[in-house]
């Protein structure tokens, strides 16, 4: 089976709803696509990204956003399935909507009312969203504890993508042990429901591993500190929101761009005993 994973032009994109007099900035991360040739792969990228920009005005900017929507089309038994997640960064919220169609075309001329009901879950408005079809499940949704506390969040966590383990201690410090086995030094503060987590170490080389070596020595002076905001799910064992860190784009031994303050998904789990 194929897997595709688009990129949206290879820039996550920013955009506003015209649905609210203040738009909300929401960054559509990569859909991963399995099953599907290239070109329909690129086809339905491009319908997705057509329907997502009907709703509000496309912006090429790198800040916070309010939501963070990625996604997945399947293709399971010659139905390709389609799936949103969307997270409201400022509370943690969660909205999962799926829905399977008879085929490509079918997703093609159906998969803007599923997009539309998608922003309605979490941006309400009587200007988009229209129930879900005989094919569409009901939206599953997630809303993480009301109170987070250190105590709650003490201990050792399964990190995210390039992080093995995270221990945060008492009084706002904690470490990382990368995949690379270098550890990273953190600060962390609780601010309402939202654990923010800070890298507190001066960078090295080997925070990014795989990444060869002279791209490393380029990111080791020019990148950010990588930062966290994360709320707590499922009875205190997840820790999930979203990572802010310096992407970098490169051919060879060549930077071709480096983006600062790109965000994506970061999940961390407490291991079970």
């Amino acid at each position: 089976m194929k897997r595709i994973l688009l990129s949206f032009c290879f820039i996550p994109f920013l955009w506003s709803l015209d649905a609210q007099e203040n738009k909300p900035v929401i960054q559509l991360m990569p859909f991963t696509i399995e099953g599907l040739g290239l070109e329909e792969s690129r086809f339905i990228e491009a319908l997705i990204q057509s329907y997502v920009g009907d709703i509000g005005e496309l912006e090429m900017r790198f800040t916070t956003p309010d939501y963070i929507i990625s996604g997945s089309i399947i293709l399971d038994q010659d139905s390709p399935i389609l799936s949103l997640d969307i997270i409201k960064t400022s509370t943690g919220e969660r909205a999962y909507y799926k829905s399977t169609y008879k085929t490509t075309t079918d997703l093609a001329l159906k998969a803007r009312s599923l997009v539309e009901t998608a922003f309605s879950m979490t941006n309400p408005s009587p200007a988009v969203g229209m129930g879900p079809s005989a094919h569409e499940e009901a939206p599953q949704t997630e809303i993480p504890q009301e109170t987070l506390s250190e105590g709650k969040i003490l201990g050792t966590w399964r990190g995210d993508t390039g992080v093995e383990i995270v221990r945060l201690q008492p009084g706002g410090t904690g470490r990382a042990i990368l995949s690379s086995g270098v550890q990273m030094s953190l600060v962390y503060r609780i601010d309402g429901n939202t654990l923010k987590v800070t890298q507190n170490s001066p960078n090295t080389e080997r925070f990014y591993y795989p990444i060869p070596f002279d791209i490393a020595r380029e990111l080791k002076a020019q990148a950010e500190p990588w930062q966290w905001e994360l709320f707590l799910y499922e009875e205190g064992t997840v820790l999930r929101g979203i990572k802010t860190s310096t992407e970098v784009e490169y051919e060879d031994n060549r930077i071709i761009e480096l983006r600062p303050g790109s965000i994506r998904e970061a999940e961390w789990t407490k291991p079970t005993r």
